[in-house]
């Protein structure tokens, strides 16, 4: 694991320890809303999109030359990291809010599945991403430059 993927994770760690240990404020009733509570479920999701977003932007930034962008919403973005990553997130906000909307007020149990397996699958992502930067790195350090002794 290099520096850059520890502190990486550091920061994801710490922003995640941030929102479990967050409390209601004392103006803050203590009861539940009454769609369940959805919060725990709804930072799980965000953390996740995030750290996926994080890994994307890295791979797109750092190295350009061999990975690229395979979802068809945003790969024609892939040779500008900061709008693609904006639009995404932002694609990833209104669908998050759509599905809350849709289905958190009536189904708050499914909602939670939702907002948990979609958690699963950015994680999935984030790891995906952190593996093809590292074989990108393994390529590099693997070709032969000319006029250099190996």
């Amino acid at each position: 694991m290099t520096c850059s993927s520890k502190k990486l994770f550091a920061v994801l760690g710490v922003c995640a320890l941030m929102l479990l240990r967050s409390s209601a404020a004392h103006a803050q009733s203590d009861t539940p809303p009454p769609n369940g509570d959805l919060k725990l479920p709804v930072m799980v999701w965000s953390g996740a999109v995030a750290s996926d977003w994080i890994s994307t932007y890295r791979f797109s930034t750092g190295y350009r030359d061999l990975l690229h962008e395979t979802n068809p919403l945003i790969r024609n973005l892939d040779t500008h990291p900061g709008w693609m990553v904006a639009v995404g997130a932002s694609i990833d906000a209104a669908t998050g809010w759509a599905a809350y909307q849709l289905l958190g007020r009536n189904h708050p149990r499914l909602m939670k599945a939702v907002f948990y397996g979609a958690a699963a699958y950015r994680a999935y992502l984030t790891a995906y991403n952190i593996q093809m930067m590292r074989e990108a790195q393994a390529i590099r350090a693997a070709t032969i430059v000319p006029g250099v002794p190996r």
